[in-house]
C-alpha cells in the first residue's frame, strides 16, 4: 500500500503542473505596448591625465613593447630598434667602459 501511493501521487503531480502552466499564457497579446528608449548620451573622456610615478626600463620593458623583441640580439637590425645604449650602465670611473645591461629598471 505504501509502496504504491507514491508512484500514483508524483506522474499525477507533474502531470498537473504541465496542464496548468498552458494556462498561464496571457490570452490576448499587448501589442500596443512599446518599450521606451533609452536617450544617448554623449560621454567625453576626462582629457587631463595623470603622469605615471615611476618608470619601468631595461631589456625585459623594451622587448614587452615591440612588435618583433627577436631584433633586440639582432646585430644588423635596423636603427628603429634602437641602438642598445639605452639599457647599459656605465662605469662611473670611466664613462667610456660599459659596466653592465639594465634588465629590469625602475625609476621614480
Amino acid at each position: 500500500m505504501y509502496g504504491k501511493l507514491p508512484r500514483l501521487i508524483i506522474p499525477l503531480a507533474a502531470f498537473l503542473m504541465a496542464a496548468g502552466s498552458g494556462f498561464a499564457q496571457q490570452a490576448v497579446s499587448d501589442a500596443s505596448f512599446v518599450a521606451p528608449k533609452p536617450k544617448k548620451t554623449k560621454v567625453e573622456p576626462n582629457s587631463i591625465e595623470k603622469p605615471a610615478p615611476y618608470d619601468i626600463t631595461g631589456v625585459v620593458a623594451q622587448a614587452f613593447n615591440m612588435k618583433k623583441p627577436l631584433q633586440l640580439v639582432n646585430p644588423l637590425a635596423p636603427r628603429k630598434y634602437g641602438d642598445g645604449h639605452d639599457n647599459v650602465t656605465w662605469d662611473p670611473d670611466n664613462p667610456e667602459k660599459p659596466k653592465g645591461i639594465i634588465l629590469f629598471g625602475l625609476q621614480w
